[in-house]
């Protein structure tokens, strides 16, 4: 065959268009495979937050057996200044959980002979993945702001009460765990199963000054709207409603090394409330304010948040764990957390 004759070899390729299109589709893909990757990420993350109250509230356990109650949150001796509160060392029960955790070593760290510097700036000071959530912003450390700390996201329930750090008795908190009292399981008289033991809150974001809801805790300057409350043990929407909107258009000051340290004693660092329902619309507040960063006197709301969509995790008294919808009745809530009203309350 003669030369001229044949054919030319041709290559087919992609016109503009075409690759457009294939660049299209490729997006519209990755569009919609990256939330169901978010999704099964944070599904995740929130299975190992629930892992992590079940071995809390299963230490809790193991303490009770060893010591016939459960400890206080409020553990310490004057040192230094005795006259002041800089005086004592107030550390939570979790200092009391360390060797149930597996967490000797640092339990012997803390010195209750030494200042109350030395153990905030040491021992207490030690990042412990057991009370960390894996969903929740990081704490603001030590060196951002101060009364920082290596992260702290669990709060044993000190019940439905406003009553917070040293006003949490037994008689004024009626949770699981108080601040000044020790407390037992014969306590629970409303069953194990049905009562909130630990659940969840946030870091503040670390900039003092600034409010950022739902991270930081606000001031009211006073008791004032708490002592409006008719029946402490279970405020009514009305009342939470109306205390969240002072704060809101008018709080007196606002803090953001809440959520720092596990080992502080107060209320937003290592026990929280039910008065209020998770993820509540309003920030988290108190009356007067506020050393050690979250709320250390007498009255607030320092409910359970989370950044899991639609609810916080939580364990029960019986060390069995379940994610409580946001959408909870209050009153339900409030039943949850108060450990000895005489309703039993069951969550659908």
């Amino acid at each position: 065959m003669h030369p001229y004759n044949v054919r030319p070899r041709t290559h087919s390729a992609f016109t503009l268009v075409e690759l457009l299109v294939v660049i299209a589709i490729i997006g519209v893909l990755i569009a919609l495979l990256l939330p169901a990757v978010q999704q099964a990420r944070e599904a995740a993350r929130r299975g190992q937050c629930l892992n992590h109250l079940k071995q809390l509230a299963l230490a809790m356990h193991n303490f009770h057996d060893t010591n016939n109650a459960f400890p206080k949150n409020i553990y310490g001796k004057n040192a230094g200044n005795p006259n002041t509160w800089e005086g004592w060392h107030l550390f939570s029960a979790n200092y009391k959980l360390l060797p149930f955790i597996e967490q000797d070593n640092l339990y012997d760290q803390f010195d209750l002979d030494n200042t109350w510097e030395y153990n905030r700036d040491n021992p207490m000071n030690v990042s412990l993945a057991a009370f960390i959530c894996p969903s929740s912003p990081p704490a603001p450390d030590a060196e951002a702001i101060s009364w920082g700390g290596p992260g702290s996201n669990y709060g044993w329930s000190s019940g439905s009460s406003p009553h917070t750090a040293h006003a949490c008795t037994k008689s004024n908190c009626n949770g699981m765990i108080t601040t000044k009292d020790e407390t037992r399981m014969s306590d629970t008289t409303d069953g194990l199963s049905n009562t909130v033991f630990i659940s969840e809150f946030l870091s503040g974001d670390g900039n003092d000054g600034t409010p950022r809801y739902p991270f930081d805790i606000l001031y009211t300057g006073d008791n004032a709207p708490y002592d409006n409350i008719a029946n402490k043990n279970f405020p009514t929407q009305a009342e939470i409603d109306a205390i969240g909107l002072q704060v809101e258009s008018g709080a007196s000051g606002e803090r953001s090394n809440n959520g720092t340290l596990w080992a502080w004693y107060s209320h937003g660092q290592s026990i929280l409330n039910t008065a209020t329902p998770p993820n509540w619309r309003y920030p988290s507040s108190g009356g007067s304010c506020c050393p050690g960063g979250a709320h250390d006197w007498g009255v607030g709301f320092i409910g359970a948040r989370s950044m899991h969509p639609g609810g916080v995790n939580a364990a029960m008294g019986d060390g069995s764990v379940r994610f409580v919808a946001e959408t909870v009745d209050l009153l339900t809530w409030q039943r949850m957390g108060n450990a000895r009203d005489g309703e039993v309350v069951t969550l659908p």
